[in-house]
């Protein structure tokens, strides 16, 4: 055997061992067979809060909240009270010291605040203001035309009007509360809802009460686990026991209900009064209509509309995660809303 051909087999192997762990990825992207997403609530997001948590334990050991909060920290920051009796003046001029707000009284508008806020009640900002980042031990209510630059979190109820713009991460230990209108990046609470009209609840009927559905033209990977070729649409008022992998688009029909997981190589449309008990995850574009109700993570490797619909449960957080993520007026999540290119509420 000439030097070249054992050269050019040494190659060869070096490069099919080399390629051995990409093959299941390759199986999947060829021929999918995994009908659930990943949890993308993952580290990442589950670690949202770190910031507000290392923040409240300084102030913690700094004293600040104590019944008098000291001038300075100890790398000699300064500190600025504000409070009924000495309030922060409006200015024009930026606040380059750490602000702790010690009772109810609101801020001025137009602030603009180079460094952290520390709520020790309700935080009332004012209009057209901006903030590095904002940590409150109740309520934080942010007006209309406020931006939070870094980091928010509320250990009660997060309210954001019109206009707000919330870059970064946005946490609560109960509720963020959105306005149409507002921007965000990472959202995390046990509830985040959007507009004060109401979301339709459809009532998730016994599977007794659809008509049984079994996509046609389907390859049978498992029992109650399908494949199908080209686009599929579920019909209205059916019911899917099981989980699908589509190479097209997928339709999941008025009222219909699936007991089971859905990944789509195209988009996504779940219409009115459809429930899917389980993931959704899609390479394009994800629409959820009004009165959808849906238990698991919504992935989309593109984009995600969600109506006035219901995404999680109380008692189990999911996610909904894409480049770009809008939600509509009565939309709610039970979780985290992850938006990498910026995320909006609509009307």
């Amino acid at each position: 055997m000439s030097p070249d051909i054992a050269f050019l087999l040494v190659l060869a192997a070096t490069l099919a061992w080399m390629a051995i762990p990409f093959v299941p990825a390759l199986l999947e992207l060829l021929r999918p067979q995994d009908a659930s997403p990943l949890n993308a609530v993952g580290q990442d997001s589950g670690q949202l809060t770190y910031f507000a948590t290392s923040f409240a334990e300084r102030m913690k050991s700094e004293g600040m909240l104590g019944t008098s909060v000291p001038p300075r920290l100890t790398d000699g920051s300064n500190v600025v009270v504000h409070n009924m009796v000495s309030p922060v003046a409006a200015s024009r001029v930026p606040i380059a010291d750490v602000v702790v707000l010690a009772d109810d009284t609101p801020l001025p508008a137009g602030l603009h605040v180079l460094r952290e806020c520390l709520a020790r009640r309700t935080f009332h900002g004012g209009a057209n203001s901006s903030y590095r980042a904002v940590l409150g031990q109740r309520d934080v209510q942010l007006a209309e035309g406020s931006s939070v630059l870094r980091w928010i979190h509320a250990n009660g109820r997060l309210t954001a009007a019109p206009g707000t713009r919330l870059l970064g991460r946005a946490t609560s230990d109960r509720e963020i509360l959105l306005d149409v209108d507002v921007q965000f990046d990472r959202l995390d609470a046990p509830m985040v809802r959007v507009g004060g009209g109401g979301t339709l609840e459809t009532p998730i009927l016994p599977v007794s009460a659809y008509m049984p559905f079994v996509p046609t033209k389907a390859v049978a990977l498992a029992p109650g686990y399908w494949r199908v070729e080209g686009d599929l649409e579920i019909p209205p008022d059916t019911s899917v026991a099981g989980s699908i992998i589509v190479r097209g688009k997928v339709v999941v029909g008025e009222g219909a209900r699936v007991e089971g997981s859905i990944k789509a190589h195209d988009t996504m449309h779940i219409k009115s009064r459809a429930v899917v008990i389980g993931a959704l995850s899609a390479r394009g574009r994800i629409v959820i209509e009004d009165g959808a109700r849906l238990s698991g993570p919504v992935i989309s490797e593109s984009s995600i509309i969600v109506g006035a619909s219901v995404i999680g449960v109380a008692n189990k957080r999911t996610t909904v995660t894409a480049p770009r993520v809008q939600l509509r007026s009565g939309a709610t999540v039970y979780g985290a809303v992850m938006s990498a290119d910026g995320g909006e509420t609509l009307k």
